[in-house]
């Protein structure tokens, strides 16, 4: 196999979505030009963009400015020449993960040697479920409510007694962590400030410069947490809130992939080297336990240990299920599990977050000096993806 690495990345900050959203006023294939532009210029490819010889975006719900093959047209309008060709991929929560697979693989079969990978999600423009039509006949082959991601995370709480306590305990440290990380300025080098027009309350807009992420609630507590009730289901054992459960945001992230021979021909210093990817999948009522069964096969397939491992990044798509993948994983209490926050402080830009999570690795891995991280998310409609990082920078 031929060597491929990451080599450079960039990220919008993370607005949440709804009326109030930063990016109200930007649509998907403006935010995925910019991050692509960043990108290049990070890398010193600003006369060698023609070097470049692919798009591979991800999102989902792929629609609207998310529609007619965002890959594509959002690469010309990052002024990529029309010879750069662009594809969009939809693996819903883990697209943005498995364009940089696509990449890398693309890149191993002499295919191309120097691809942009990434995704973008603008759930404020095409809020989760639109224009969904399930197929009557689903109940013929599962169960048919899993179609509610928020359904499968109380599934997931009953059948693997996942507490309402554990669930907001692990929200309170996520939105902790990320505070911690904004406010020591850790994702300064990531995230590509962005001048936007954010709405205001009276229905005027005003500018800012977007370089934060928007849905970080330091003053989270157990306490406050404690006064929310369950949003999917309402029975007495209804566990999952809008406080333990991940946001709905819109962002865009961006990879540059390259093989040894570009680098070295390019002067591109070379950061992260993919070791294993593996995509399963589970039971669709329980999505959320997929980065469980993910997460040992990729070890497995490595020839590593669950204590080589020094960064473990597993998605907070909902506390019920990221507490219940760390516990099954036994790396609940581990120093450096998700150490700057994960979806429900970050959130969860579904085709993003794949790259979102690259991104951050990018910078966290040389900080706290390791040498191998996992990256995990549970995926819709039943399956789960973990990709193991080296860094070689």
């Amino acid at each position: 196999m031929k060597e491929v690495y990451l080599v450079e990345s960039a990220r919008t900050g993370i607005a949440r979505a709804g009326k109030s959203s930063w990016f109200s006023n930007l649509r998907a294939d403006d935010m995925s030009a910019l991050v692509m532009n960043e990108v290049i210029r990070k890398a010193g490819l600003i006369d060698k963009k023609d070097q470049i010889d692919d798009v591979i975006w991800g999102g989902t719900a792929l629609m609207k400015d998310l529609g007619s093959n965002i890959g594509r047209y959002a690469g010309i309008m990052a002024g990529l020449p029309y010879s750069v060709s662009g594809c969009t991929v939809d693996r819903f929560c883990s697209s943005g993960l498995q364009t940089i697979a696509f990449a890398i693989a693309s890149i191993n079969m002499g295919w191309a040697d120097m691809i942009l990978a990434g995704g973008v999600q603008h759930m404020t423009h095409i809020p989760m479920g639109t224009m969904s039509d399930p197929n009557p006949r689903l109940g013929e082959f599962c169960d048919p409510q899993m179609v509610s991601m928020g359904y499968t995370a109380e599934m997931v709480a009953r059948r693997y007694g996942i507490t309402r306590e554990e669930q907001d305990q692990m929200a309170v440290e996520s939105h902790a962590k990320a505070h911690e990380a904004t406010q020591k300025g850790l994702f300064k080098e990531e995230i590509l400030p962005i001048e936007a027009d954010a709405p205001l309350e009276d229905g005027s807009t005003k500018k800012m410069v977007v370089d934060r992420d928007q849905g970080i609630r330091p003053g989270t507590t157990m306490e406050t947490l404690a006064k929310l009730q369950p949003v999917f289901l309402k029975d007495e054992k209804a566990t999952v809130t809008a406080g333990n459960a991940s946001q709905t945001n819109d962002a865009a992230a961006c990879i540059l992939v390259a093989g040894r021979e570009k680098c070295r021909e390019l002067g591109l210093k070379p950061k992260m080297r993919l070791v294993e990817y593996v995509v399963v999948g589970v039971d669709p009522a329980y999505m959320g336990i997929g980065p469980a069964v993910a997460i040992p096969k990729a070890l497995k397939k490595a020839g590593l240990k669950k204590e080589d491992i020094g960064i473990w990044e597993v998605n907070e798509a909902f506390a019920a299920q990221a507490v219940y993948c760390t516990r099954e994983l036994g790396i609940r209490n581990h120093p450096l599990l998700n150490p700057r926050g994960s979806g429900i402080s970050l959130g969860h830009p579904l085709g993003c977050t794949g790259a979102r999570i690259a991104t951050t690795l990018m910078h966290e891995m040389p900080y706290y000096g390791v040498r191998y991280a996992v990256e995990s998310m549970c995926v819709g409609h039943g399956q789960g993806a973990a990709a193991i990082w080296e860094w070689v920078g």
